[in-house]
């Protein structure tokens, strides 16, 4: 069965303890019993005495740590111990006894019991308590209008001899119970705010004779803080009386019915283990988290290298499912003024270069008046197209209207064909297969119309290919959030964040950065910020990591030699295919020749895929497709094997972008490396 959490949560703004200001807000106590009541005191930072009672309210004794639990905002405190209060010798109460000495006391035998039940209470009291005595005394002619007597101590046997002079050697006539009360509770108000007070009130009969009103003592008693009130009704009248009641329960305490003299010491036993049975919790929140943040490497070298990019000619064009309309992402020039100003040698990245396939082709035909071109306009033949083959017809028209308006292309000179799929489709059985098969074939009568796209341009290499930054944490609670972000002229580059702990080591690609971007910056950094589930919060940050930029220019005017890099892109292997054939043999043989006129030079050949398929198969059919390439440079005897790598990435760090189909065919390649020093 759950336990049921009933508690009384005492909230704490700012306080003074011992000369020490202590700000603690909103602190919750919590007993974690069912249906207890609970009080507490902030004694000092770190420590607050408790009291838990029952639903009728006396003490629960014999409490452990695992029974509480305090609160600040969202931390939780860990519990270092819990002491009954009576083993604490540096903490005292403070007690106020209100106690009827009237003569129906006297009457009814009820004088003895009385002081040795109270004897029983104080007998508790040690010398750091604090406790006062009010009783009755009878106005005189030389005092009329003063009703109490007062006496303070915190030594037992002065107490009870003060409290048996009460009674003898006479007791008083009038019964001043509202004068009495209001007397303690002018004491208490002379007691620091914050300490525990309690007052016991021991009444005989109704008040008869105080000029104070019961409505101005409960007026008197709102607003004290921790203030708790017990009461033992004597009266000689059946029930409770209701303004002890009211008093008592109002004011975090008890009222006991006394039937007989016999039931002082009893009901006085329990007041007193409720009022000294106490709990002096001890407890700390949990720091915050700590750790450091490390960075490798220690700096980047990002070089400043001449870039000969041989880009392979992907002759098809991709068209939406359904459409006829060439996409958008294809560069179309708006007049045949602009193909003027056209240069595909300015072009950088397959991908740009692949989107302004029929403005090289149309020069390219403009160049090569001799040459045609067939474009096959196909469908993907599933869903909406199936059988479309005017859809299919209607494409090619669509590349032909264009090479014909911008670049002035003879109609005579291109023909077009239709069918569904084409003569080598992609796997219909996946939608990217599908999409793929949605395209115009580009087909050439001349070599040099679909030859591959070469350009040089500067391009920054750096000496690594990602920043990786480790977190150490030490926590002593969960961490509920992270954010890293890596820095660069205080600007933010990259931000990781995720819920839980962060992991071991987070890497950021270079390359997604823009080396150019880094190399202007000179230095990175990185930063961290964690949240626990206290809601503590940790930031650290790690050391710079340096950027050296090393420019073309440079090494020139050092004469150590042009760093160059020879990129070459085979024609897309048709799909699941390895073999070299056509268009790719002749650049793999036009690689071979070119590294036949270099002096040293080192050859990397990377075989890609596209994300169809099995991670596992795509691997394998990309390494073969490389080992491929890898045999023939061997038979060529070019190149030492020592100078050669070669690998399958199969779908892993592909070279373009796998959600266009256009990105997914140039994935079925081969991508050779050359590096020398010019």
């Amino acid at each position: 069965m759950k336990k049921i959490v009933s508690l009384l949560c005492l909230f704490l703004a700012v306080f003074s303890w011992a000369g020490v200001s202590l700000a603690l807000d909103a602190l919750e106590v919590q007993a974690l019993r069912p249906k207890a009541k609970l009080s507490f005191q902030a004694l000092e930072e770190g420590k607050v005495l408790v009291s838990v009672q029952d639903k009728v309210g006396e003490a629960i004794l014999g409490l452990k740590k695992e029974d509480f639990s305090i609160k600040q905002g969202p931390k939780t405190a860990k519990i270092i111990s819990v002491e009954d209060v009576q083993e604490q010798r540096n903490i005292g109460l403070n007690i106020v006894l209100v106690v009827d000495n009237s003569y129906s006391m006297e009457q009814r035998k009820a004088v003895e019991p009385l002081l040795a039940a109270l004897n029983s209470f104080l007998a508790l009291v040690r010398p750091i308590d604090n406790v006062h005595v009010v009783t009755f005394v009878d106005p005189g002619a030389k005092q009329p209008r003063v009703s109490t007597r007062t006496f303070q101590a915190n030594e037992a046997q002065a107490l009870n001899q003060f409290l048996r002079g009460s009674f003898f050697p006479a007791t008083t006539d009038g019964t001043y119970l509202y004068d009495s009360m209001q007397k303690g509770l002018e004491i208490i108000g002379q007691m620091p705010a914050d300490s525990q007070k309690f007052m016991l009130v021991f009444s005989d009969g109704e008040d008869i004779n105080s000029k104070v009103k019961g409505e101005e003592v409960a007026l008197a008693a709102k607003g004290v803080s921790n203030f708790s009130a017990y009461a033992v009704d004597y009266m000689d009248k059946p029930g409770l009386d209701t303004f002890l009641s009211s008093f008592a329960q109002g004011h975090n305490g008890m009222i006991r019915k006394a039937n007989s003299a016999s039931d002082f010491l009893p009901i006085l036993k329990k007041f007193s283990t409720t009022i000294f049975h106490r709990y002096v919790v001890t407890y700390r929140f949990l720091a915050p988290p700590t750790g450091t943040l490390t960075s490798a490497p220690s700096a980047v070298n990002i070089e400043e290298v001449t870039m000969v990019d041989s880009s392979p000619l992907l002759n098809h064009i991709y068209f939406d499912t359904g459409k006829s309309s060439i996409p958008s992402r294809y560069v179309a020039l708006a007049s045949p003024a602009e193909t003027r100003a056209f240069a595909e040698e300015k072009l950088t990245g397959t991908m740009e270069k692949h989107h302004h396939v029929l403005n090289v082709i149309g020069k390219r035909l403009l160049a090569n008046p001799e040459a045609r071109i067939t474009l096959v306009g196909c469908n993907s033949n599933t869903g909406v197209e199936k059988g479309k083959m005017a859809l299919a017809k209607s494409r090619a028209e669509a590349v032909a209207a264009y090479l014909k308006a911008v670049w002035g292309i003879d109609p005579s000179r291109m023909e077009i064909k239709a069918r569904n799929l084409p003569a080598v489709p992609s796997s219909s059985r996946v939608p990217e297969g599908i999409v793929e098969n949605q395209r115009v074939e580009i087909l050439a009568t001349h070599p040099a119309i679909l030859d591959t796209i070469k350009s040089i341009y500067l391009l920054e290499q750096a000496d690594t290919k990602e920043i990786r930054i480790t977190p150490s944490l030490q926590a002593e609670t969960e961490i509920a959030h992270w954010q890293l972000r890596l820095l660069g002229a205080d600007k933010v580059l990259a931000t990781r964040e995720g819920a839980g702990n962060p992991p071991t080591e987070v890497a950021f690609a270079l390359e997604t950065l823009g080396l150019r971007n880094l190399a202007a910056l000179g230095q990175l950094s990185a930063d961290l910020e964690v949240k626990d589930k206290e809601g503590n919060v940790f930031s650290t940050a790690s050391s710079p990591i340096a950027i050296n930029f090393i420019r073309r220019e440079e090494r020139i005017a050092q004469k150590t030699g042009n760093k160059v890099v020879e990129k070459y892109g085979l024609i897309l292997f048709d799909f699941d295919r390895t073999e070299l054939k056509d268009r790719n043999q002749v650049i793999v043989n036009r690689v071979l020749a070119r590294v036949a006129e270099l002096k040293s030079v080192v050859m990397d050949i990377a075989g890609h895929t596209d994300s169809i398929g099995t991670e596992k198969y795509n691997i394998d059919l990309s390494a073969r497709r490389a080992k491929a390439v890898y045999d023939t440079t061997l038979q060529a005897k070019s190149v030492a094997a020592a100078n050669i790598t070669h690998t399958g990435n199969g779908p892993n760090n592909p070279p373009y972008d796998n959600s266009l189909p256009e990105g997914r065919s140039l994935n079925r390649t081969v991508i050779i490396t050359l590096q020398y020093v010019e």
